[in-house]
């Protein structure tokens, strides 16, 4: 019996006179998958961008994704550790730019994989790391009615301080 290889793109833009789908954010002239051939390394940036779309975007070696659910702090963790990812958590503006513009797309702001639940006013990432890049807003943090530990994501792309306990749009980094 012959192995089969098998994916899914679920698209919703067009589909063509073969039956395939395709996004418009590729030429006509150029579907994404003509020319495809399995294992082929140079095609693989080209299908991961076809199966992330419109939830999830890479940057570097990270791929940020969300299934548009929405969670506490607690439950995002465990939402994204279930699928063997981590809670997004930027380190520099291109991967802050990524989440934003998959909340701005979801029209929901996302918690960060980062907190001072640990020790207040000493934001972490989750490994227990300093912070090495920031994005806050204006006059940000500022522990609010001191119950805000968690970083969301604005849709400016600023950090704000959030309660843990309220639900936002989960994003995962693998």
């Amino acid at each position: 019996m012959e192995e089969q290889k098998c994916f899914e793109v679920s698209l919703h833009d067009e589909i063509d006179q073969h039956g395939y789908n395709y996004s418009s954010q590729f030429p006509k002239e150029k579907k994404p998958l003509e020319g495809w051939e399995w294992g082929r390394p140079e095609d693989l940036q080209g299908l991961k961008m076809i199966l992330l779309f419109p939830n999830g975007m890479t940057v570097s070696e990270k791929i940020f994704k969300t299934e548009s659910s929405k969670g506490n702090f607690e439950t995002s963790k465990a939402a994204c550790s279930k699928v063997g990812g981590l809670l997004a958590s930027p380190r520099n503006s291109a991967e802050n730019s990524a989440i934003q513009q998959i909340a701005a797309r979801h029209k929901k702001m996302p918690f960060l994989g980062i907190n001072d639940i640990q020790t207040e006013g000493t934001f972490k990432h989750l490994n227990g790391e300093a912070l090495g890049y920031s994005n806050w807003a204006l006059n940000k943090p500022d522990n609010s009615e001191g119950i805000e530990d968690c970083v969301e994501v604005r849709p400016s792309g600023k950090w704000n301080d959030k309660s843990c306990a309220e639900k936002q749009l989960i994003i995962c980094e693998y």
